[in-house]
């Protein structure tokens, strides 16, 4: 069975892969292949537009293929040829392809992960190295683990109406049907009562969602906890209507232990075909953008590391200006801006921060490749949600490269505003982001100003 890992924005060819490339691309079988080009060309569902997909179409001399984007995780078509997609390191080049570092990627992703979602918390056990297992795996996995926690607590329960006939009288006789029961079966009554069951939306869904798991895995622990589960929801009948019964998930106060059951079964029955834009697939997929999951993850790792901050993500509600009446009056408001992150102290000036998912360039030594783009972004950032401060800091928050000069790294822009480059070694596993050193410093308080670059972007 074929079994091929990749890393964001390598290339997927149809067929052998073409002599003489290079560690980037990677063959897939002709028959999955086609269906694999047909999964990622479907729009993703959430995303503005129907040029969001997860690949775009190109090709390899006179191959087609398909180059990989900033989406990972784990794409399995009904062949059962599986493309497992890594984060792309940040460490040099022609070091990606080992063994050892396909490890490191797949730990960095499942560290990631456990900060930036409730579904990846918890621990899984002690002999079990999610690194060195298929991510697809791991995901069921931590599915598996969530979902027994859940149920070991306790299986909601409801009281519902049964109708049946019977040889002794249990709850209220039915005398209507008992006034017409044939003689042959007088001997039996009609009766009704409630009984406290756990046939309810909770349970349904999560019985479907194990069935699931044990269908998909190759694992055969995987296989023996799910059945152990099943096992444990005899009774239970599976889900039929998974829409209507998410609708209908709602948890007494003593049912709280089970509200994590509740995401790890979306992500089960409805992302493991999660982004088809409404439509079915025969591909099996579990997939991560990875800008929003390290937007996530720096925003987990400033809360849980300076406490005193309140760090807001992706805040609303503001734009760079309003379009004018035909009186000149103020209308409606455009180009409406939203920030990754908004770090806020009781006595320090406010900073805006965005994550950047991308690999600077320590050969650039005056931007280190900072986009222009980028630059202009922040700047309207900070006009906007800095006006009314005398110390205007915006923040860029990029993953950290080998050979990027040690130091701040700050750039003094046209309003007089500090961008501030802030590098992340995500070779940590509990990277250090200090911003009680770096935050409320003007350009002043630097050691030196030749640490302070102008940035002076051109067209």
């Amino acid at each position: 069975m074929t079994y091929v890992v990749a890393r964001e924005y390598d290339l997927i060819v149809r067929g052998p892969k073409p002599e003489g490339s290079g560690p980037g691309v990677h063959a897939f079988p002709p028959q999955a292949f086609d269906e694999l080009r047909t999964f990622v060309q479907r729009p993703v569902a959430g995303k503005q537009g129907e040029s969001e997909v997860l690949a775009r179409p190109t090709l390899k001399g006179s191959q087609p293929a398909l180059r990989l984007r900033q989406w990972v995780g784990v794409i399995r078509v009904s062949t059962g040829a599986t493309l497992e997609i890594l984060p792309k390191t940040h460490e040099r080049s022609g070091n990606t392809d080992t063994e050892t570092a396909i490890e490191q990627s797949r730990a960095l992703l499942v560290r990631m992960l456990a900060a930036a979602g409730e579904n990846y918390r918890t621990a899984l056990p002690a002999d079990l190295d999610p690194a060195r297992m298929p991510l697809f795996e791991v995901v069921l996995r931590y599915a598996l683990e969530i979902l027994k926690t859940a149920i070991r607590r306790g299986i909601p329960h409801t009281y519902l109406n049964v109708e049946e006939e019977r040889i002794g009288l249990r709850g209220r006789l039915n005398t209507p049907r008992q006034a017409n029961q044939p003689p042959y079966r007088a001997h039996l009554l009609h009766v009704s009562y409630d009984e406290f069951l756990p046939d309810r939306p909770e349970p349904r869904l999560v019985r479907l969602a194990l069935e699931r798991i044990a269908r998909h895995t190759l694992r055969s622990d995987n296989r023996r906890i799910a059945r152990e589960l099943l096992a444990s929801l005899e009774g239970v009948p599976s889900s039929r209507e998974v829409k209507k019964d998410f609708q209908a998930w709602e948890l007494e106060r003593g049912y709280a232990h089970f509200t994590p059951a509740k995401s790890v079964c979306k992500l089960i029955l409805e992302e493991l075909n999660p982004l088809t834009a409404g439509e079915r697939s025969r591909a099996t997929a579990v997939l991560f953008d990875m800008n929003v999951i390290f937007e996530e993850y720096i925003a987990e790792l400033l809360r849980k590391q300076n406490p005193e901050w309140t760090v807001k993500t992706q805040e609303k509600g503001k734009s760079l200006g309003h379009r004018l009446n035909a009186d000149g009056s103020k209308g409606k408001a455009a180009f409406p801006i939203r920030p990754d992150l908004l770090l806020e102290h009781p006595t320090r000036p406010l900073i805006v921060a965005d994550t950047k998912w991308k690999r600077l360039s320590p050969d650039k030594l005056t931007t280190l490749g900072v986009s222009n783009a980028d630059a202009y972004q922040m700047v309207a950032y900070s006009e906007i949600f800095q006006s009314t401060s005398q110390t205007r800091e915006v923040w860029l928050v990029y993953p950290w490269v080998p050979d990027i000069p040690t130091g701040p790294l700050n750039f003094k822009v046209a309003s007089g505003q500090t961008l501030r480059l802030v590098l992340v070694d995500l070779a940590q596993v509990t990277p250090t982001l200090n911003i009680n050193w770096t935050a409320g410093n003007t350009l002043d308080g630097l050691n030196g100003h030749e640490q302070v670059q102008d940035l002076k972007p051109t067209m």
